[in-house]
């Protein structure tokens, strides 16, 4: 890398400090209503392409202690609730005639209090909402998901029971049914892949490679399945191997922002960010600034490094509009601000 470009990466991260955890989720429209408390759960709803939904979608919040809330999600799927007492919810999302109902568990534990009372710290629960297609929807070709006109009846049967109960937030046994449908049928990409998804949101990076992994194996054009695995091996910071699997999901689905975005995500913390501006860019021309506000910010990082400032205000800028709420929005103002100075 040439002084040049390594002076941009340090003006870059000096203005920014990225985090790279899997930044799933910008900002949302916010239920602020609550049950009484200080945690939040948030999320964003992902179409089966990886896109986040062009229509609006309401989500429910629902638990066995307090009364359901809703909140609409926003035109980038995302959506808060904030507010909340510790218990058991389960996050649901009806997206209509095309989709199974996705129903996500959560518990929001209690902090256990010492002899001396200490305050208590808000925690941040955040999903990532992915909608599958009903078995019965015909897709363009006039084909019922042709990919499983080999699998038993009795694995498919076992894998929809197991939808089903992750629909109903029966997550234990939900992984039951997906596992017997493995064992009447190993070579079933879905089960795996569900697998995979369960344990990417419940933080279990290993077997969530295993899994996707596994899907993979059985069907290497699975754009869930290398998408899961990308963002797993990103987490676990072995950026070569995410940067296949992301850069095979793109090429599975060249309409798809999430891979895209991914991969700037991932040359950024390789400090290759001509790399980076090159993935964000390709995302940005699919998004029609409607999705992902951290890709704008992150790309106004790379104009602001590079010293592109009409770029960079143009960037920071749709930030603001897509994130007005956002924790850093004063900074981002006041470095928008400064780069309008040296314009002029």
């Amino acid at each position: 890398m040439g002084s040049k470009n390594c002076t941009a990466v340090l003006v870059f991260m000096a203005y920014f400090a990225v985090a790279f955890s899997t930044p799933f989720f910008g900002q949302s429209r916010i239920n602020t209503s609550g049950t009484g408390g200080i945690h939040t759960i948030q999320g964003r709803i992902y179409l089966p392409s990886g896109r986040t939904p062009d229509s609006l979608m309401v989500v429910k919040l629902d638990s066995t202690n307090f009364s359901t809330i809703t909140v609409n999600a926003d035109q980038n799927g995302g959506f808060s609730f904030q507010a909340l007492a510790p218990g058991n919810y389960k996050v649901v999302v009806d997206a209509g005639a095309s989709f199974e109902i996705a129903s996500e568990a959560v518990t929001i534990d209690t902090e256990v209090q010492g002899p001396v009372r200490m305050n208590v710290n808000s925690k941040t629960i955040t999903l990532p909402i992915h909608l599958q297609m009903k078995r019965s929807v015909v897709y363009k070709s006039g084909i019922i998901n042709a990919k499983w006109s080999n699998v038993p009846r009795r694995a498919v049967e076992l894998y929809e029971d197991g939808l089903k109960m992750l629909g109903e937030g029966k997550q234990a046994e939900a992984v039951i049914k997906f596992r017997e449908s493995l064992s009447a049928y190993p070579m079933f990409s879905a089960p795996h892949n569900e697998l995979g998804k369960i344990s990417l949101r419940a933080g279990n990076l290993d077997e969530a490679v295993r899994s996707f992994r596994a899907a993979i194996r059985v069907d290497p054009t699975d754009f869930d399945a290398r998408l899961g695995c990308g963002i797993a091996l990103l987490n676990q910071k072995d950026l070569g191997n995410a940067e296949k699997e992301l850069t095979g999901a793109a090429e599975l689905n060249k309409t798809a922002v999430t891979p895209r975005y991914y991969l700037g995500v991932l040359f950024i913390e390789k400090k290759n960010i001509d790399a980076a501006q090159r993935e964000l860019e390709t995302a940005r021309q699919l998004t029609d600034d409607k999705s992902f506000p951290l890709l704008h910010r992150y790309l106004g990082g790379i104009y602001v490094a590079k010293q592109m400032n009409k770029e960079a205000v143009m960037e920071l800028e749709i930030y603001l509009r897509l994130a007005p709420n956002a924790k850093d929005v004063d900074r981002i103002r006041q470095i928008v601000t400064d780069l309008r100075s040296k314009q002029n």
